[in-house]
Order: structure tokens, then sequence, then C-alpha cells
């Protein structure tokens, strides 16, 4: 079936895609690097790898909120530079950012960043004992709902004709299904070993624990990198059989 096949071969290209974005904008890659990589300094420093107890206890400290918040930051703007890399390849094009282009993708900023916000922070507002539900809710709803985005998030990115989230979802109508696995999949490898080298890393020997963190911080890099390629993969499946131009 055309779908397996084209399911599968977006399932690694989306993988393969994140490596070129690496390797085409690498001071961009770098950054993410290097600043997930500060952040675990911080948490280094404040204890957050000594034991689950201190993990626990330090992990809404000023400092390393302050850089997590930033991290958020950068994620969605080096997703919006590797959207238009990866639509317009390694021409100087991607780098020659419209006002338009900005203004259009920062309200999907906005709404990741307040999804972000109502899991990281559930806790000052939500009963504890319905903290892991709400953050299930929300964590599950935007998985659910981020698909029917995809189309509108590369057009804003791109400056393209899909004028919103309900254009998008319509323009992706019996796709959606494909672009929920392929999303969710896709995913999985990095945002994997992200968790697992965090949980991990608690409580090991130093040089273990920087060697974990290290790893982690170029998977992060990666991540940045991968996700938008699934974005992209979508796009295209849709203009191949739509023929509507994202």
């Amino acid at each position: 079936m055309w779908w397996l096949k084209r399911y599968f071969a977006d399932l690694v290209g989306a993988h393969i895609d994140g490596l070129r974005v690496a390797r085409g904008l690498q001071l961009l890659f770098a950054i993410m690097v290097a600043w997930e990589f500060g952040q675990h300094i911080i948490e280094v420093r404040i204890g957050l790898f000594d034991s689950v107890a201190a993990a626990k206890a330090v992990s809404q400290d000023g400092s390393r909120m302050a850089l997590g918040w930033i991290k958020m930051i950068l994620v969605y703007a080096g997703g919006f530079f590797a959207i238009r890399y990866l639509m317009w390849g390694s021409s100087a094009r991607p780098l020659h950012v419209s006002r338009r282009a900005v203004l259009r993708y920062l309200p999907y900023v906005a709404y990741s960043l307040i999804l972000f916000a109502l899991i990281f922070y559930a806790g000052s507002f939500i009963a504890a004992e319905h903290v892991m539900a709400f953050r299930t809710t929300i964590g599950l709803t935007q998985v659910l709902v981020e698909p029917l985005l995809m189309l509108w998030i590369v057009s804003a990115a791109t400056d393209g004709p899909v004028g919103g989230p309900l254009q998008s979802a319509k323009l992706l109508g019996r796709y959606y299904i494909w672009a929920l696995a392929l999303f969710f999949v896709a995913r999985l490898p990095t945002n994997a070993a992200h968790q697992l080298l965090n949980r991990y890393a608690i409580g090991q020997p130093p040089a273990l624990v920087w060697a974990m963190l290290a790893l982690d911080a170029v998977v992060v890099g990666l991540l940045v990198a991968i996700v938008p390629a699934i974005y992209v993969r979508v796009v295209r499946l849709v203009t191949d059989k739509r023929g509507t131009a994202a």
C-alpha cells in the first residue's frame, strides 16, 4: 500500500532531514546544544542530579527556570529556521527573514508556550492529587491537535497561503491519522533518549553524569531539527496528494 511505504519513508526521512538541518544550519544547532548543556551546568550546580529527592526539591529553581524558558523560545525559533531550510534548501533564502513571516509564526509560539506553562506550573494551581492527570490531559491534547496545525505552522514560517489553524485542519483532512502516527512515532527515539539520559544521570558518578548530559545536549539539538522535519514531511504529503501548496 502506498501509504505504508510512504509512512516508513517519511519516518526515516524525518530523521535524515533533521541531520541535514544540523549540518546545514550549524550555528543554530551549536546554539541549541550549547544552551542545553549550559542549563545542565546550572542543574548540576544546584544538585538536580544528586538524588531523586534533590531533583524534586530544585526542579523549579529560579536560575534553571530562567534558562528553561529561554531554551523553549530558542526551540521554536530553531523550528522556524529549520522549516525554512527544509522547504527551500541550502540557499541563503531561509536566513532572509521577513517581518510578515515572523508575525505569522508568533501565534503558534505563544500557543505552545502557554501549554508548556500549564504543564510545568500545574502544581501551583491544581490540587496535588490531580496534577498528573491534568498534565497528561494537556500533553495528550497537544499531541492530538498538533497534526491539525502542521500546514499552518509551515505556511506561517515560510509566509505561505495557509492562513490559520482551521484551514490547516481542513486541508489535512483524511491524512490526519497518518500525520498523527508520524508525529507520535518519529519523535519517540530522541524523546526517549532525552528522558532516559536525564533520569539515569541522577545519582551517577560525576564523570558519567557529565558524559550523559553532554550526549543529552546533542539529542536535544537533534530533536529541535527532527520535529520541524516531520511537519514539512506532512506538508509534502498533502501537497502531493491534494495538489495544494502550503
